[in-house]
């Protein structure tokens, strides 16, 4: 659906590596830093209001195609070469209104409880942007 209708902040799929005939790996662009490595690391300095726009913008453009990410978190964006955001990780995401599969959201960056977390919705995303926004003030980093 992506490769139709791509978007510069969604991470572009290139295909699949074919190996002995069966699908041995799949190929997006490289990106070498995630947002929270990227701050952890001081490879460069994030201006929030920017990336924040690239971000609702990468999500608005899932969800004009009838699709939720389903688990934005900062593990799951990426930072190019010139400090441009690239959401990755579209293994949770589904048709709006479709059942998510054990590929959900990551704790801590929904509202709701897991166990209540069943269809794949826009409010996930609009609500894991909120918490990125509040985040990117003070980030914190998994050790």
């Amino acid at each position: 659906m992506l490769s139709r209708h791509p978007h510069p902040n969604i991470i572009h799929y290139h295909g699949c590596q074919v190996q002995r005939r069966y699908i041995a790996g799949l190929v997006f662009n490289q990106h070498s830093n995630g947002l929270a490595q990227y701050l952890k690391n001081m490879v460069g300095t994030i201006n929030k209001e920017p990336l924040m726009q690239a971000l609702e913008s990468a999500i608005h453009h899932l969800h004009s195609l009838g699709w939720a990410h389903n688990d934005i978190n900062p593990s799951n964006i990426l930072v190019d070469e010139a400090g441009i955001l690239v959401l990755n990780d579209l293994s949770s995401s589904r048709e709006i209104g479709r059942k998510l599969s054990t590929s959900r959201e990551t704790k801590g960056w929904i509202d709701e409880d897991m166990k209540d977390y069943t269809t794949s919705e826009k409010r996930y995303d609009i609500s894991a942007l909120a918490k990125i926004r509040v985040w990117l003030d003070i980030p914190t980093f998994d050790t």
